[in-house]
């Protein structure tokens, strides 16, 4: 069951508000990114975890993804308070919309927010540390490691293991940037709202229903907005 998360609710209303908007749905996020976060979004054709590679070389970041090279829908690469979001250029509206809002969410989750509590903590004098441009003391390195701050090239894309499923670590990161992606596109207080006008309705009627609503009127792929319904209901 998915129930309002009060702290991802808090984390996409200040994104909006940084935005200087009230969000209409379905969100124009690409629109609302220039005035709330400093994010680049670069949509590639057939997006490949070569061309990430690719970028980040020619871009003379020191960050490098391993593994195979495979097809990618989106993909996350921050450095020095900045970040750039790659994109398939071929998906379908609603993925992309999706997919940016997923990323979005690492950016702001997993790398902006741990980057502000460590200047809180630590002041100024800790930013060449998380840049990655001098090492840090053992005072901040302990604190680094406790607060969980990303140091230097942060990316972020789904890890997949030779066999088996990802680790419970990655299913978890994911599964929050998922929960803030669907705060900023159909925040679920809202949808709840909406949800409560079904309760005549059968149960599995009122999933479907509420899933079509969330794909019409909050521009969400058919597979999220059905298993949205299902965790909200």
């Amino acid at each position: 069951m998915i129930a309002v998360d009060y702290a991802l609710e808090n984390a996409a209303r200040e994104f909006w508000k940084l935005a200087g908007t009230a969000p209409e749905y379905p969100c124009d996020l690409e629109g609302s990114l220039t005035w709330a976060v400093p994010l680049d979004v670069l949509a590639v054709p057939r997006l490949r975890v070569s061309h990430v590679n690719h970028h980040a070389r020619h871009a003379g970041l020191p960050y490098h993804f391993s593994g195979r090279d495979r097809h990618l829908c989106g993909c996350l690469l921050a450095y020095k308070d900045r970040g750039v979001v790659f994109l398939d250029a071929e998906m379908a509206e609603n993925e992309r919309r999706f997919t940016l809002a997923h990323e979005l969410a690492h950016f702001l989750l997993d790398y902006r927010a741990p980057r502000i509590r460590a200047l809180a903590v630590l002041g100024e004098s800790v930013r060449p540390v998380l840049d990655g441009l001098r090492p840090p003391s053992v005072e901040e390195g302990v604190h680094a490691v406790m607060a969980g701050t990303p140091l230097g090239v942060v990316g972020h894309l789904m890890e997949r293991p030779s066999t088996g499923l990802p680790s419970s670590a990655v299913l978890s990161i994911e599964t929050r940037a998922d929960r803030l992606a669907l705060e900023l596109l159909a925040p679920a207080a809202l949808v709840l709202e909406k949800a409560a006008r079904l309760r005549r309705m059968p149960y599995r009627a009122r999933i479907d229903t509420l899933a079509s609503l969330l794909v019409r009127e909050h521009g969400l792929p058919a597979g999220i907005a059905d298993r949205y319904a299902n965790g909200l209901l």
